[in-house]
């Protein structure tokens, strides 16, 4: 086959993937054929059956080897704490709070902003309640 059509393919094959939301299939395919293209291009590679066996073995080789490490790349895991699951969660002050004060509290093992929306004084190693979260602030209550 023309190698020409091995490098048109591959480029197609390449532009599918950047219209398709991160699945990563079809870029080793087309690097795959570029690669066979480029090959042939070259004259390493003349006949067709062996073209298309080394396309083959190219594009899943490198599905195999290279797609999970370029997918936990591109799409890392989700945060460690979503922060507005932490309604109804018990922390502890880290400081003390006065009543519509600001201080920081310790909920799940991380420290956080805090606005006490009571009308008491939360003390520092207190209970508290977080009744909202805020942007990056949680409002909390003494438990």
């Amino acid at each position: 086959m023309a190698w020409w059509v091995w490098i048109v393919g591959g480029v197609l094959l390449c532009l599918a993937e950047m219209a398709t939301p991160g699945a990563f299939y079809l870029l080793f395919f087309g690097v795959a054929a570029l690669v066979v293209g480029v090959l042939a291009w070259v004259g390493l590679v003349e006949t067709t059956w062996v073209q298309f066996l080394l396309f083959s073995v190219v594009s899943i080789a490198s599905l195999v080897l290279f797609r999970r490490m370029l997918t936990e790349r591109l799409n890392p895991d989700e945060p460690a704490t979503k922060i507005n699951t932490l309604e109804g969660e018990s922390g502890k002050a880290l400081e003390d709070i006065p009543a519509n004060g600001t201080g920081k509290v310790e909920v799940r093992g991380t420290s956080w902003n805090a606005v006490n929306k009571g009308d008491t004084l939360i003390e520092k190693g207190q209970a508290c309640l977080v009744e909202r979260v805020e942007g990056v602030s949680l409002w909390v209550r003494s438990a």
